[in-house]
C-alpha cells in the first residue's frame, strides 16, 4: 500500500449559520496509517475521514471514472476521451482501456486495503475499545462491502451468466497484506459481501437515533451529519441493492422496505426541483453520499461549465426521454432541474460554473450514492407480479414529485416502464450501465455497431492482465 499523501477534507459538513467548516488531515506515514493513530477515540475517526477523501477526490473512484464510465457504456453520456469511448464499444484492449481498467481495479483493491487495516486495529482493540467503535467497525466492514460489490458488477460475471463464468470471478480481500487473495466464486463473493453488510447494520443500531428524519448540514462531530457516513440506512439499502442486483426480489424487498418504514427519508419538495441546488446531497432524499469539493471542479469541466475543454456531452435523445408523454400537467421537474440547453448540470453546484456566485450552503457538497428513490423502485419491481397495485403505488410515490401522471386508475407499472423509469432518475449517477448488464439489453452503440446482451464481453470488463495470472 502507498501512501496516501496529504489528504486534506472537509467531511464536515459547511454550517449554514456558523459559517464553521472542520479540516482533516489524513497523512498517514510510510506504507501503513500510522499506529499512533489508532490509540485514540479521534485517530479512528481520522482515518475513517481518509477513507471517505479517498473515495472523494480519488480519479478512479467516484469522483470520476466509476460514475462516468459507467455513464458512457451505458449511453447517457459521451466522451470525446479515447480511452472511455474504447470502454464504451468493448475494446477492452484498445488504446487507453487496459490503463483505466487497471487504473479502476488498483484504486478500488487499495482503498479496501486501507479499510482493512483499520479494521485490523479494531480487532485488536475490541469492539468496547472507546464509545463508538460499533460505528467505526459498521461503516468500515460496510464501505469494503461496497467497494467489492462495485467492482463486482464492473468485473464480474451478471446473475445470468453460467457457471463455468461465475467459478472464479475476483478475490474478497479481508486481511491488510501484501499477499495474494486467492480468487472466489461468485456465490461466495455475495455470501462476504452480504456478510460483511449484516454485520454493519448490527454495528450501526445507534443510527436509530443518530440520524434525524428532519436534516440540516450542522456538523458537530464523528456522529453527526450522518448521511455523509456509511450509516445504518445506507447499509440496509445497499442490502437492498445487492440483493435485487443478483435476482433475489425478496430479500430486496425486505431491506428496501426497512428503509422506507424508518421514516427518516423524504422526497425533495418540488421547490427544490424549481429553484435545484445541483452538486450536492439532498437533505431529504440522499440515504448516503460522499461529500466532496473534488466531484464538482472534476465535473464542472468535463461538462464545460469552465474554460477547460468539455470532455462529456448529453446522449442525443435525453431531453426526447424525458419528455416521454408521462406528464400531461407539464414538463418533468427533472428536465429542468438537471439540464441547461445541451449542457447537464445535475452534478455541478454553480459555485463552480464560471462567473457564477459562491456556494449558497444550503446542502452538502457531494455524490450521491443512495437515494430513496431507489428504494421504492425496488419495492415496485418485487411485487409488480405479486400485487400489481401496490407495486404501482410504490412507483407512483416517486413519479408524482416530479411533476408526472400517477399510473393508478389508468394502469399498472410494468417492468419496461420501471427500467425507464429509473433511467430518468438516476441519469448521470453511474446507474443506467448496471442495469443493462442485469438484465441483458443489447448497447446499439451507433449505428453500426451493436454489443449483443448476451455475451459476456459485453458486460464483463475483464480485470487486469497482472491480476488474471493470479486467478487460479
Amino acid at each position: 500500500m502507498k501512501q496516501i499523501k496529504n489528504i486534506f477534507i472537509a467531511l464536515a459538513c459547511v454550517c449554514t449559520l456558523a459559517g464553521c467548516e472542520k479540516f482533516l488531515n489524513v497523512n498517514p506515514k510510510g506504507e501503513v496509517f500510522d499506529q499512533d493513530m489508532f490509540t485514540s477515540a479521534e485517530g479512528y475517526e481520522d482515518a475513517l475521514y481518509g477513507i471517505y477523501a479517498e473515495l472523494g477526490t480519488v480519479q478512479y473512484l467516484y469522483s470520476d471514472y466509476m460514475v462516468w464510465v459507467p455513464e458512457v457504456m451505458g449511453l447517457n453520456l459521451q466522451s470525446s476521451s479515447l480511452d472511455v469511448t474504447n470502454m464504451s464499444m468493448g475494446l477492452w484492449e484498445a488504446y487507453g482501456a487496459p490503463n483505466m481498467r487497471k487504473g479502476i481495479w488498483s484504486a478500488a483493491y487499495k482503498t479496501i486495503n486501507h479499510i482493512n487495516n483499520i479494521l485490523g486495529y479494531i480487532e485488536k482493540g475490541g469492539d468496547d475499545q472507546f464509545q463508538h467503535t460499533p460505528l467505526y467497525k459498521g461503516e468500515a466492514l460496510a464501505l469494503r462491502a461496497m467497494l467489492h460489490f462495485d467492482l463486482m458488477r464492473l468485473f464480474g460475471p451478471p446473475a445470468w451468466a453460467d457457471a463455468q463464468a461465475k467459478a472464479s470471478v475476483m478475490p474478497y480481500v479481508t486481511k491488510y497484506a501484501f499477499d495474494i487473495t486467492p480468487f472466489s466464486s461468485y456465490d461466495d463473493v455475495y455470501k462476504y459481501i452480504i456478510d460483511d453488510l449484516k454485520t454493519a447494520e448490527e454495528c450501526l443500531k445507534a443510527d436509530e437515533t443518530l440520524l434525524p428524519a428532519v436534516r440540516d448540514n450542522a456538523a458537530a462531530g464523528f456522529t453527526s451529519c450522518r448521511i455523509i457516513h456509511m450509516n445504518l440506512y445506507a447499509v440496509q439499502a445497499l442490502l437492498a441493492r445487492v440483493y435485487w442486483y443478483k435476482g433475489d426480489l425478496v430479500n430486496a424487498a425486505a431491506y428496501a422496505s426497512k428503509v422506507i418504514e424508518s421514516g427518516k427519508f423524504s422526497f425533495r419538495p418540488r421547490e427544490e426541483f424549481i429553484q435545484s441546488e445541483n452538486g450536492t446531497l439532498n437533505l431529504h432524499e440522499t440515504i448516503f453520499g460522499i461529500y466532496s469539493q473534488q466531484s464538482n471542479m472534476k465535473n464542472a469541466k468535463a461538462f464545460g461549465f469552465s474554460s477547460s475543454s468539455t470532455t462529456l456531452t448529453v446522449r442525443d435523445d435525453a431531453y426526447v426521454m424525458f419528455n416521454d408523454g408521462s406528464s400531461t400537467s407539464g414538463s418533468d421537474l427533472r428536465l429542468s432541474a438537471w439540464f441547461d440547453g445541451t449542457q447537464f448540470k445535475n452534478l455541478v453546484n454553480r459555485a463552480y460554473v464560471e462567473g457564477s456566485n459562491s456556494y449558497d450552503g444550503k446542502s452538502i457538497l457531494g455524490i450521491n450514492m443512495i437515494r430513496i428513490a431507489e428504494m421504492y423502485y425496488i419495492m415496485a419491481e418485487a411485487l409488480m407480479e405479486s400485487d400489481p397495485a401496490a407495486a404501482t403505488e410504490y412507483y407512483d410515490a416517486v413519479v408524482v414529485t416530479r411533476d408526472l401522471d400517477a399510473l393508478t386508475g389508468v394502469a399498472t407499472v410494468t417492468a419496461d416502464i420501471l427500467y425507464n423509469e429509473r433511467c430518468k432518475e438516476f441519469f448521470g449517477e453511474g446507474y443506467r450501465w448496471f442495469d443493462m448488464k442485469r438484465l441483458g439489453k443489447d448497447i446499439q452503440v451507433s449505428t453500426s455497431v451493436l454489443l449483443p446482451g448476451n455475451s459476456l464481453n459485453t458486460y464483463v470488463i475483464p480485470m487486469p492482465l497482472s491480476e488474471e495470472e493470479n486467478r487460479q
